[in-house]
């Protein structure tokens, strides 16, 4: 996915400044539902909290607008109070901590970036019970449903398990492909040694003969780990989870002939698209095609022009796939849950109701019993010369 363009934070910024304040007639502290947000809407991360930010401040200003939500006796209007991080662990510490202790915010959005998660959650902790966060960050999936963290709810499907979106991705290449051997390129950080975890168990469980192969951050040129993967001949080839090196990787494997077929759990088509002439096949996980998406689905165009209309600009395909963590649809689904818990000051009982529900938005979203979101999605597949097909997986 590509970064949003630069000219368009400004104007975003400014229209996000707009929902931190309720709507213009007055209302008592009590009346007013702060959600707080903690997402890298600026610096090199910003593609993992740019559109939740996004989507986020246009669900608030609908609910606003629409005279907000009625819990029992009360209507409630909403203050979003969305904070940049730009991805820095130190600064999102500080910033949770202003929207605990100052604002008093009892929900907070994000975060999606892992190494932000880890940072902000011994304070967090100090909270179990008091405080809900919702966040699609990788790690979230190593603690939600743990004791002591009751306060977590992981809004991103994990990859493992009958409904893990990787496993179904596998089964999917398996079974339309006849896959059998596939080579993975993983960043050697955090995020790759995550993948291994999940993907060498599933590939060694399915029967799947894998080749594992890192690279430092920072890397440019692939040619040389190209070429050996090339040279053991794959059926696909995994690479990376991340747009900046995906580009280069799929340029280069695809300049030598050698490597032409590709499989991905994260990252966007971009890199596809680009090099649509020397792929063979490009499969990617992509949470929601929009562009197709649109055209079918009421709820999605509609999304889509509320878009238009309240940020004055194009909308951002490339971008939109990613509101599928802590984002507009979480926002509605939040003020559901408020209604039927009662109450807008328990979070633990809002998080009960939470896993209760299946909220039908854009996405069809329920909870499994730990609190991690499960979801329908979408596998886009590339072909050579940039024909798409599009398959919609329904997890049981």
């Amino acid at each position: 996915m590509i970064h949003p363009i630069r000219a368009f934070i400004a104007t975003a910024t400014a229209l996000m400044a707009m929902v931190l304040v309720p709507a213009a007639t007055p209302a008592s502290a009590q009346d007013v539902v702060k959600i707080g947000q903690i997402e890298a809407q600026t610096g090199a991360n910003a593609i993992y909290g740019w559109m939740s930010s996004q989507g986020a401040a246009l669900a608030v200003d609908e609910i606003n607008k629409a005279g907000g939500f009625k819990v029992g006796n009360k209507t409630y209007k909403i203050q979003l109070i969305a904070l940049d991080t730009r991805g820095e662990p130190k600064e999102a510490t500080v910033q949770l901590k202003k929207l605990v202790e100052v604002d008093q915010a009892k929900y907070i959005f994000g975060p999606f970036l892992s190494n932000v998660f880890l940072a902000v959650r011994p304070y967090a902790a100090e909270f179990n019970g008091k405080l809900l966060m919702w966040g699609g960050a990788t790690r979230i999936h190593d603690y939600v449903g743990t004791p002591g963290h009751e306060f977590l709810m992981r809004t991103w499907n994990w990859d493992a398990g009958k409904n893990g979106f990787g496993e179904l991705m596998v089964d999917n290449l398996v079974k339309t492909t006849g896959a059998k051997k596939v080579a993975m390129l993983f960043q050697n950080d955090q995020g790759g040694k995550v993948l291994e975890d999940i993907y060498v168990p599933m590939f060694k469980q399915k029967g799947i003969e894998y080749r594992l192969d890192y690279f430092e951050p920072g890397t440019k040129d692939f040619s040389a780990v190209l070429a050996k993967i090339g040279a053991w001949k794959p059926d696909f080839l995994f690479p990376s989870y991340a747009d900046s090196y995906l580009y280069d990787i799929v340029r280069q494997a695809t300049e030598t002939g050698q490597l032409t077929k590709f499989f991905l759990v994260r990252g966007s088509l971009g890199p596809g698209l680009k090099n649509k002439d020397g792929i063979e096949e490009y499969m990617v996980y992509v949470p929601k095609y929009f562009e197709e998406a649109e055209k079918k689905d009421p709820k999605v165009a509609k999304f889509v022009k509320a878009y238009k209309d309240f940020y004055k600009r194009d909308f951002p395909y490339d971008q939109a796939p990613l509101c599928s963590a802590s984002c507009y649809d979480h926002v509605y689904m939040l003020v559901e849950a408020m209604k039927k818990a009662g109450t807008v000051d328990d979070p633990a009982a809002v998080k009960k109701a939470l896993m209760s529900m299946t909220y039908d938005g854009m996405w069809k979203i329920r909870f499994d019993d730990k609190g991690e979101a499960i979801f329908n999605f979408d596998v886009v597949r590339l072909k050579k010369g940039g024909a798409l097909e599009v398959t919609h997986i329904n997890p049981n």
